[in-house]
């Protein structure tokens, strides 16, 4: 068997498809595919015929299958021909059929009661065409704006609860094609009556049976094979049992008889005088129904074509293929919605047939249903169509009521009962409009429940890019605790704004033994908060002023400062701004502000002889041998000390002043890694690695530097190696420091 694989190369023409699938034996596998899904479709056709023409429009029956099937061929031609997948089959559908009946069912109650029925009819017509073109037109307009994916956007219960209820609706609407009645409290007793339960209980049968062999065999072929065993066992219990088939027919067991051949009913335009506000006013609710139901069901049928096809579909080119389709239905004289039929598609590519072919033959076989062969439908019982209802109804329900029990946490799937419950009680757009309210209201008490601070950090550990001496790092890691970092995180509203402002008064008011002396609030992965959210800022801005901590904001999105600052929650202290551009900047000042208020700490100047001293392992002999190999080097600000890319051929221990080490990219941004002050050593990695500069090193305050070149190192190593030890000693430690340093920022980060 050819693997349908080979049809749907983007390289292979459609020309060159239909020369390959026209050759016999692929030409006989198409034409018996086709007619395994025509039986498929006009098995179920009727009973859309017989969902719209109900009741006062019984009569009509005949025209609703002209209707249906006339959908069905413009459909057909024009998916086959232009769809993204050359295995997709559109056809009428139940879910529509079951919206459309109730469409015409209103325009027929809102119509005065003394209308008859030939002049209800073109009024109906029209109004069924109406939802089509403006269905159609909708799902068109999806596909134009490239919003063909935005049904991925719906939350999943809520599509569950509707489709669930939708079930309901289908099921329920069976009965009124098998016993012209619905299910309703008044009905019950209508139904339980014998002769009444011996039409519709094999109806049931069928669908229950199909449902169960479904679920234990996946084999496209189940359904056919049930629709022929049923029409047999049908025609022989008529035969055998009753022994009349005619006795069965008067006493309407079969579909109305219709003519051999259907010619349907051309759109009166002036019939389109006669739709007054109550009958638009009536169906307005069920188009709007129609709209998301079609919409909907586009796209899940079209995800399911994905998974039995294995390929993936243009979203968009399918709205725009699928609204064309159902509005040139409604220009010809259709107007039965339809959409992609995954189980079709499975039999094409089951086949490994060309399935553009099998879509223009399909249309054809409708063609000639309509011209010569709609009497086949007078044979049909009506235990058919009505079961095939049946089984989709409880298909949806079984999804989605039954199975998703074990599939979905408990809270979605009550979200999935309570909207299928009340689009069964009160209508599918209640239904919605409810799912809705629910999901709204669940993902605002969840949200409202997450953790907006994304990391709470302190400041002795998470430390600002600026390196200081070694006596002011260890004087900022016994103290560092007084500033506290809070990094916030996603979209702040009221109920989580409460919540942080609560943690944070425990935080002030709990943790006695710190006396917490900064608040800095980082806004990095904050995308916004409501203005309610400003209160809560308030409150904890009075908080921190009455424990005498400084509140300070970095990171905030240019449009949320006015907010803050409006609310007097920032103020501009002295020599710092309102808001920081980053994290790096505010901890720098937080720092300094901190190191200003020791008395040990304000000397600009820390010798070589200050740093090495520090290392209680170097003694004073090896610090003073050191001073004859150093070179002294004066620079302004601006001076270039090291360029990104040159040879790393001397380190330099920073006296005064200060250093940016910054990182060039590709472009023209370039990206100040760390700043250094005096009492650090810079270059060391490039130095003993021996590779070239990783970044610049710019001097962004004037000072002094003492430069040892590599050469100077080897002289010392050869002539002084006791000194030279004392100096790898003091790098090491260096490196060591800064090491733990990160060590215990990566530690604080993963807790």
């Amino acid at each position: 068997m050819q693997n349908s694989s080979s049809f749907a190369s983007p390289d292979l023409s459609f020309g060159d498809a239909i020369r390959i699938a026209l050759k016999p034996s692929l030409l006989m596998r198409s034409i018996f595919t086709s007619a395994i899904i025509w039986l498929l479709i006009a098995s179920a056709v009727p009973s859309y015929a017989k969902l719209i023409f109900h009741g006062k429009m019984a009569d009509y029956f005949a025209a609703g299958l002209g209707i249906t099937l006339v959908s069905q061929i413009v459909i057909l031609v024009v998916t086959s021909l232009a769809s993204s997948d050359h295995a997709t089959i559109v056809i009428p559908q139940s879910p529509t059929a079951v919206i459309q009946g109730m469409i015409a069912s209103s325009a027929v109650a809102a119509a005065p009661a003394d209308m008859s029925p030939e002049a209800l009819f073109p009024i109906v017509y029209w109004i069924v065409v109406l939802s089509s073109l403006l269905t159609g037109g909708f799902i068109l307009l999806l596909g134009l704006a490239r919003a063909g994916g935005v049904v991925r956007y719906i939350p999943y219960p809520i599509v569950g609860g509707f489709l669930a209820g939708l079930g309901w609706y289908i099921f329920n609407a069976a009965f009124a094609v098998v016993v012209d009645f619905r299910i309703a409290i008044q009905t019950l007793p209508l139904l339980l009556e014998g002769d009444v339960v011996m039409r519709w209980l094999p109806a049931l049968a069928f669908a229950v049976a199909v449902l169960l062999l479904q679920a234990r065999i996946r084999n496209v072929m189940i359904m056919p094979v049930m629709i022929i065993a049923a029409v047999v066992l049908f025609y022989a219990w008529a035969q055998f049992v009753v022994g009349d088939v005619d006795t069965l027919a008067e006493a309407g067991w079969f579909l109305p008889k219709v003519p051999e051949s259907i010619v349907w009913p051309t759109l009166d335009l002036a019939a389109i005088a006669g739709i007054d506000a109550a009958m638009i006013g009536a169906s307005a609710g069920g188009i709007l129904t129609l709209i998301i139901v079609c919409t909907l069901n586009v796209f899940f049928r079209a995800s399911a074509q994905e998974l039995v096809s294995g390929r993936e579909l243009d979203f968009n080119r399918e709205c725009k293929v699928n609204g064309a389709a159902n509005i040139a239905s409604a220009a010809a004289g259709g107007g039965v919605l339809g959409y992609h039929g995954p189980i079709s598609t499975a039999l094409v590519e089951l086949t490994g047939v060309y399935g553009r072919l099998v879509g223009l033959i399909l249309a054809l076989l409708f063609w000639l249903t309509l011209m010569f062969g709609s009497g086949l439908f007078s044979l049909i019982p009506r235990l058919l169509p009505a079961g095939l209802l049946m089984y989709f109804g409880l298909q949806f329900m079984k999804e989605w009521l039954l199975d998703s029990w074990f599939k979905l946490p408990k809270q979605d799937y009550a979200i999935v009962v309570v909207i299928a419950l009340a689009s069964a009680l009160f209508g599918l757009l209640t239904g919605i409009g409810l799912g809705l309210a629910l999901a709204m209201s669940f993902f605002v008490l969840e949200y409202s429940r997450m953790d907006v601070i994304k990391q709470r950090l302190s400041g002795g550990v998470h430390r600002s890019n600026l390196d200081r001496s070694f006596a002011e790092n260890r004087f900022l890691q016994r103290e560092g605790d007084k500033i506290l970092i809070m990094r916030l995180q996603g979209y702040l509203f009221f109920g989580t704004a409460y919540r942080f402002y609560e943690q944070v008064k425990l935080i002030i008011t709990g943790e006695t033994d710190i006396q917490i002396k900064y608040i800095v609030l980082d806004f990095k992965s904050v995308r916004g908060f409501d203005v309610s959210t400003i209160n809560d800022f308030r409150k904890l801005k009075q908080l921190t002023d009455r424990y005498d901590i400084e509140l300070l904001f970095s990171d905030v999105l240019p449009h949320l400062q006015p907010l803050l600052a409006g609310g007097g929650i920032v103020e501009r202290g002295p020599e710092r701004p309102l808001f920081y551009d980053d994290l790096d900047h505010v901890l720098e000042w937080c720092e300094s502000a901190l190191l200003e208020g020791a008395a040990t700490f304000g000397a600009v100047l820390v010798t070589v002889e200050q740093q090495l001293a520090q290392h209680a392992m170097i003694d004073n002999r090896d610090v003073s041998a050191l001073q004859r190999y150093l070179q002294r080097v004066e620079a302004k600000a601006g001076d270039v000390i090291v360029r990104q890319g040159d040879e790393s051929d001397a380190l330099y221990f920073i006296e005064s002043g200060r250093v940016d080490v910054l990182l060039q990219g590709d472009g023209p941004e370039v990206l100040r890694l760390r700043s250094m002050t005096a009492g650090t050593v810079i270059g060391e990695v490039g130095f003993y690695l021996k590779k070239a500069r990783t970044a610049s090193i710019v001097m962004t305050e004037a000072g002094v530097l003492q430069r040892l070149s590599l050469k100077a190192l080897h002289k010392m190593e050869a002539t002084d190696p006791h000194t030279a030890a004392a100096l790898h000693m003091a790098i090491t430690c260096a490196l060591s420091e800064r090491l733990s340093s990160t060590n215990r920022v990566i530690q604080e980060l993963m807790d």
